[in-house]
């Protein structure tokens, strides 16, 4: 096989409709001041013996939901992005082979408020959905790509289109703290790529489209990738933003929503 995949990895994810009974959901909580990671079930939160990426089991504690305070589910890793991946947003710009750029592992966040570099003057949402990867992977076919994905996410690929344009690389532009917010939620599903992605700003919608209209697909994204770099558990990669963007201004309230995965909301202060 032209594929290399680390052992001990339950694969979930079938060619099948999902259903409920198809999907899981995983998050990282602050339980009691232990790190915990969690399976949702309702409104109750199933404790697990370790993290899922590394088959954690269900240990028999629980907690409620409401009460729960998330954490960051990401350990350190890299993090990829796609640029020009929808026509809505690329127009005729978009290119042949999935366009890669990086951002910084401290562009994470579980959104909340953000305080902008305070020489950012034309900060932009992106709302995407986001894959997780979990497994060791390089140089996957893109038949075989979907072992190498644990599951999916929310994100917000904030960028100051200013420094996009200005900088030789997008390291402050695309990478500044906290210009990365993504849901805490990891999600499990064996769906295919129709996911919709609904970006909000101060409540009106001002993106909405199926992941289904992506130029490169998750599969040809996460092989592409494979080629060059080995993808590593916990590695995370932006699919790319439909539609238009627009400029953001203190006070605004950004959230983005996939349904069945989850929501991140940004507070810009």
């Amino acid at each position: 096989m032209n594929y290399i995949l680390s052992t001990g990895f339950a694969l979930l994810l079938l060619s099948s409709p999902a259903t409920a009974e198809q999907t899981s959901q995983f998050a990282l909580i602050d339980h009691e001041g232990v790190k915990t990671w969690v399976k949702r079930d309702g409104d109750k939160l199933l404790h697990l013996n370790a993290s899922p990426l590394d088959e954690g089991q269900v240990n028999g504690q629980t907690s409620a939901e409401a009460s729960a305070k998330y954490l960051m589910p990401i350990k350190p890793a890299t993090v990829f992005a796609v640029g020009l991946n929808y026509r809505s947003h690329a127009g005729d710009a978009g290119a042949s082979k999935p366009e890669i750029f990086y951002k910084s592992y401290s562009s994470l966040s579980i959104g909340g408020p953000l305080q902008l570099p305070k020489d950012a003057r034309n900060v932009h949402f992106e709302g995407e959905l986001v894959v997780v990867i979990g497994q060791n992977c390089s140089k996957v076919s893109k038949q075989n790509a979907r072992e190498c994905i644990f599951g999916y996410t929310v994100g917000n690929d904030l960028t100051e289109r200013s420094w996009q344009g200005r900088d030789l690389q997008w390291w402050r532009a695309k990478g500044a703290d906290g210009f990365a917010p993504i849901s805490p939620w990891i999600t499990q599903t064996t769906a295919e790529n129709q996911f919709t992605v609904t970006t909000k700003l101060n409540g009106d919608i001002v993106q909405q489209e199926s992941s289904a209209n992506m130029i490169h697909s998750v599969e040809d994204i996460v092989s592409y990738i494979s080629q060059y770099v080995t993808l590593q558990a916990y590695d995370v990669i932006f699919t790319g933003t439909p539609g238009r963007t627009k400029a953001l201004k203190s006070g605004d309230q950004v959230e983005v929503s996939i349904e069945g995965l989850g929501k991140v909301s940004t507070q810009i202060e």
